[in-house]
């Protein structure tokens, strides 16, 4: 993934880097002498995803951003397997509330809601990617408002086959609404997602949900009554 950052939405890059392996898109960003203040888009380049954020200078007033990274199990003599695997997903709404998704035994996370998404696939745009994810995921066809966030994680972990590998997720959030929603419908059946199902926008704190779907819903909680 590529980041590139404007002071102006019309204007040239001021900042143009590749997310290295592990390397948090805004402690690089700051260490260049930018902070993001909001994103633009998110575009399939050349085969390349790159990421478009609004940005203005550090000031000394700025603090560092702090690493994620979380150290699950020990390497010890074992080979580390290094993975960045890029995700999208979705904080749809509709006039039934908002769109979850309950993860399977195919997930670390198994029986944890979280919301609607998945990896992208080589060739496919984030945009594409989050539609056809929440199509197997849950049935819904949805319309994408916004781009919200871009999310990072590393971590040192077994995944579901045993293998212990140097993970980092970035993933990339987008804000939408479900114009004509039904009851949803798991089509990947053996996948990651378990259920499938509309929240209640007054319930949604009442369900346990992985760290980082909390995280963003709690951070736009106050504006998911406008939105929808």
């Amino acid at each position: 993934m590529r980041v590139v950052g404007v002071t102006n939405p019309v204007g040239g890059p001021v900042i143009d880097f590749h997310v290295e392996h592990g390397a948090h898109p805004d402690i690089t960003m700051f260490d260049l002498g930018y902070v993001q203040l909001r994103p633009l888009s998110a575009s399939l380049v050349d085969g390349e995803i790159v990421y478009t954020a609004l940005v203005r200078e550090v000031v000394p007033a700025d603090h560092r951003p702090q690493d994620r990274f979380r150290l699950h199990v020990e390497p010890g003599d074992e080979a580390l397997v290094p993975v960045q695997r890029m995700a999208t997903y979705g904080l749809v709404l509709s006039e039934r509330g908002l769109l979850g998704t309950v993860n399977s035994s195919m997930s670390h996370a198994a029986g944890v809601w979280t919301l609607p998404g998945g990896g992208i696939d080589p060739g496919e745009s984030p945009s594409e990617a989050l539609l056809r994810e929440i199509h197997e995921e849950t049935g819904q066809c949805i319309v994408i408002d916004r781009l919200l966030a871009l999310q990072s994680e590393h971590w040192v972990g077994r995944s579901l086959s045993g293998r212990l590998e140097d993970f980092h997720a970035l993933r990339l959030i987008y804000g939408g609404r479900c114009e004509n929603p039904t009851e949803p419908v798991v089509h990947d059946i053996g996948g990651s997602t378990e259920v499938a199902d509309w929240v209640p926008l007054r319930a949604w704190r009442q369900h346990h949900w992985t760290n980082s779907s909390r995280t963003l819903l709690a951070q736009y909680a106050r504006k998911l009554w406008v939105w929808a």
